[in-house]
């Protein structure tokens, strides 16, 4: 009888990182695999073509510690597995860290992949700081010694965490190598932008979160459309602005943005379901607060850097920004001077940045380090 695992995550981060796995997973059929979605993931699933359930499908409703045992009960996995999505609107835990806590109840192995450098306490405990840690996995899978140095140092127990990669990032490297100029320029011509210096904004800092962060998106757009009203006439008919919304994104933040694309002057769009790695490489360079997709620019060897002005809390892409390996900008003004740089300085934005990116790299042995940790835990 084969070993049996259930895998499940609720963002699209968190699933991003577990997918490679599964399919690895799938292919090699040592196991009897479940894959669990809930909300957000779904899409990603859907995307990599693999059949999973929801918790509907166990005449279940809500997330809960007592439900995810009434699944646990069910499927009577050997092992967990789970990314690790962040709480939201200060809800008590979320639905990675729920199915942890009730797997760790029941007595039942359970191992996550940790997808971005920052949010822990957001991951593995509730928001108060002196719980930081309270809900972990018997084994985390981490990027990479950045990760390990970082959460040693917030008192995360070292014995639990093993060097992998995240899994989302192995082929990255070789995406970018058959990404052609026929590809870039069909992609620009579908975003409905073709000017010479084309800017990828990714979102993902929302309105109800201003009090923590101290700015979001809409904000962050108009400094880069004010930075583009700022340049000489010639260079801003040259340039445009292509902008990305978080999957997540509230609809209140999407109808606010929209209206004021609409009425700006300048060449910026706004563009959705478009694929963010096609966006990466058809632009000169991405924009973001904290967005996954500037360490997926980083790895595709293209430029990325952070704007984020006003900053309340800490900077969730200190990974890049603390390491001189992305620019950042923590003013107004200091955002927007770099978004005019970025524009005017043509060897800054194609060379300085670039070479700042080339010190950040993958080898693309993630997924199959995760899978041999999977078969390890379970005595394959």
């Amino acid at each position: 009888m084969k070993p049996k695992v259930l895998a499940t995550s609720w963002h699209p981060g968190g699933m991003n990182a577990i997918a490679p796995v599964i399919k690895l997973l799938q292919e090699k059929n040592l196991i009897e695999l479940v894959v669990m979605s809930h909300n957000f993931s779904e899409k990603i699933l859907d995307s990599h073509n693999i059949p999973y359930k929801t918790i509907q499908d166990y005449d279940i409703t809500q997330v809960s510690v007592e439900n995810m045992k009434q699944i646990l009960d069910t499927e009577k996995p050997d092992l967990v597995f789970t990314g690790t999505s962040v709480q939201e609107n200060k809800k008590d835990i979320a639905f990675e860290q729920t199915i942890i806590k009730a797997a760790k109840e029941k007595k039942m192995t359970t191992l996550a992949v940790l997808d971005f450098w920052g949010q822990y306490s957001e991951r593995f405990g509730k928001l108060e700081p002196q719980d930081e840690f309270t809900i972990l996995p018997d084994t985390l899978a981490i990027m990479d010694e950045y990760a390990k140095k970082d959460l040693i140092e917030r008192e995360f127990p070292s014995d639990l965490l093993k060097i992998t990669g995240n899994p989302f990032f192995d082929n990255i490297e070789n995406y970018a190598l058959n990404f052609s100029e026929t590809d870039k320029q069909n992609i620009r011509k579908k975003i409905g932008l073709e000017q010479n210096v084309l800017l990828f904004y990714a979102a993902n800092a929302w309105k109800q979160n201003i009090e923590k962060f101290g700015y979001w998106d809409l904000e962050n757009i108009i400094i880069i459309d004010n930075a583009l009203e700022s340049v000489p006439a010639n260079l801003k008919e040259k340039t445009g602005v292509c902008v990305k919304l978080h999957p997540r994104c509230p609809s209140e933040d999407l109808e606010e943005i929209q209206t004021y694309i609409h009425n700006s002057k300048n060449n910026i769009k706004l563009v959705s379901n478009m694929n963010s790695h096609d966006l990466i490489l058809s632009t000169n360079i991405t924009f973001t607060p904290s967005s996954t997709a500037a360490i997926e620019a980083i790895y595709m060897n293209k430029p990325a850097a952070s704007i984020q002005p006003g900053l309340k809390c800490q900077d969730y892409l200190s990974i890049l920004t603390k390491n001189d390996i992305a620019p950042v900008g923590y003013t107004v003004d200091d955002c927007k001077a770099l978004v005019r740089r970025v524009i005017t300085d043509s060897n800054y934005r194609e060379h300085e940045l670039r070479e700042k990116a080339s010190r950040f790299r993958t080898d693309g042995k993630a997924t199959e380090r995760v899978t041999a940790l999977v078969y390890e835990m379970l005595g394959l």
